[in-house]
Parts: C-alpha cells; structure tokens; sequence
C-alpha cells in the first residue's frame, strides 16, 4: 500500500521541530552558561571596585580627620592672639555704632573696639517706628520742629546722625528717644571721629535702606567722618552690596574673630571689602594695603 500523504507531512513537519527544539536547548544551555561566566565576572569585578572605595573612603576619612585637626590648631591660634593682633591699634578714637535695624545685635563690637584701644561713645539702635510718617509728623508738629523739603525720615536720620557726631542730644533725638523711635546705649556727649554702620535685615527693605542707611553715609561723608559697614555673616538680607555701592569698606562677618580682626585693621586705614560673601574681594587686609580715603569716599 502507498502511503498516506500526510504521513510524510507529519514526519517531516516532526523531524524540522525536533530539530527546532534541539538547536532551542543547545542554545538555551550556551546562553546560560555565558550568562553565568558573565556573573561571576561581573560580580568579581564589583567586589574589587568596592574594596578599591572602601580604600579610598578610608583614606578621605583619614584626611579629613588631618584637616579637622589643622583646622582646630588655627582657630585656637586665632582665638588665642586675635586680641593682640588689634590691641591699642585705634588708641583714643572715638566711635560710635549704628544699628540700622533691630534684627540683629552687635555687642561684640564694641567689646574688640574698646580692646582696639577705642572709646565707644554710644550705640544707636533704629526701630521700624522711624519709618511711622505719621508718628513723625506728630513729633515735629508738637514740637514745632522745622521740617525740611525732605522725606520726614531722612531729615530725622540727617540730624541724628549729626547728633552723634557732634556729640550733641538736639530736642529731635530726644523725642525719637521717648517715642521709641530709636533705642540709645551711652550718651551724646562726645564728637565721634568713626561711625561703624551695622546693618542686615530679615526681610528685604530697599527703601527703607535708601531713606535711613544711605542717609547716614551721606551725612557722615558730609561732616568728614570716617564709617565703615558691618554685618554678620549669617544674616538674612545682606546689605553689603549696597554699601559697596555707596562707597564705603565694609566687613561682612563681623561676628567672628577674623572678622573683628578686619573691622579693627580697616579702621586702622586699610580699606576695602573683607569676609566671606560674594561682595568680600579679601578675606582680612592685608599688611601692605595702603591707607587711603576710601571710608570717607574720596
């Protein structure tokens, strides 16, 4: 008998899968084999770059450890010597500090200036009650005050900041004293040779900053008085820039030892912009700087 046509069909069709299967298995167990030669390389060379950066993290711990400790030896260099760094160097000057704002307070300040050998005549603190127009107006009128052809606050700030020159307490200050307008430690009863403007803000006051710090800068460059700005190097709204621009040398962490050091030596006539803000163009000044004039703008 012939055989069936689809015998022949089947068979072949049994014989090609087959065959399919086969070449399926070998390369399935080729594939997993390389597969598992390429593991375990894979996995060899992870553990040698592990222990190459646990190496290496140990050795950066290591240096920052050496760093940490050279850093402890200078600042207990600094905080042992600093004070004699600036002792006696502004011998018989007398200076008067501003705080343009109460946000924050600079009482060491006046601690390394009077170690500067300086005489801190007073320390004048300007609340947000000096920028009430109308509380002012209420002052001048019954005081029967004369106002200038001026904004009411500039004109207050002009004559106080001439009353703490002169080293004189006019009928103005006096009532921007009772209506808490200003806060005032020490008395005006000695001419000031230096102003140190102490400035920074919590909140962003471009104004008020043109009205009352500019002011002051204004005035004290008028009366050729020396001032210098300050502040603290972690303070919210920095006025440094501005003060850059109102041509005075400013100090921006005045809070710290090196930054005491700098305000004493920039007194002493080394003018410039120093600390660590972006506005800072030297960290302290340097010994051979000449003494200029630049605090008072010329």
């Amino acid at each position: 008998m012939i055989p069936n046509m689809k015998f022949y069909v089947i068979s072949i069709v049994a014989i090609f899968a087959a065959l399919g299967i086969g070449i399926y298995i070998g390369f399935t167990l080729d594939a997993q084999s390389f597969i598992v030669e390429q593991k375990e390389d894979i996995a060899a060379k992870i553990e040698e770059r592990f222990d190459f950066l646990t190496k290496e993290n140990q050795q950066l711990k290591s240096s920052i450890k050496n760093i940490e400790a050279e850093n402890d030896r200078y600042k207990y260099f600094i905080d042992s010597t600093y004070e004699e760094i600036v002792r006696k160097r502004l011998e018989g000057i007398n200076v008067a500090i501003i705080e343009t704002k109460s946000d924050y307070m600079y009482s060491g300040v006046g601690q390394i200036l009077e170690t500067a050998g300086a005489n801190v005549i007073n320390v004048t603190t300007i609340s947000d009650r000096i920028t009430n127009e109308e509380l002012l107006k209420e002052i001048y009128d019954d005081s029967n005050l004369a106002k200038w052809d001026i904004n009411l606050i500039t004109n207050s700030i002009i004559e106080l900041t001439r009353s703490i020159v002169n080293g004189e307490e006019t009928e103005l200050v006096t009532k921007l004293m009772e209506k808490n307008c200003i806060d005032v430690v020490g008395l005006f009863n000695e001419p000031v040779d230096y102003i140190i403007l102490a400035g920074g803000s919590l909140k962003e006051e471009k104004n008020r900053l043109n009205l009352i710090d500019k002011a002051i800068i204004n005035t004290a460059k008028n009366m050729e008085k020396s001032i210098i700005g300050v502040e603290k190097e972690n303070t919210n709204i920095s006025y440094m820039e501005d003060y850059k621009k109102f041509r005075i040398s400013t100090v921006d962490n005045v809070n710290t030892n090196i930054g005491k050091v700098s305000l004493i030596l920039a007194m002493e006539g080394r003018p410039g912009h120093y600390g660590i803000k972006p506005t800072a163009e030297e960290l302290t000044p340097r010994s051979s700087l000449p003494a200029l004039e630049y605090s008072k703008g010329r």
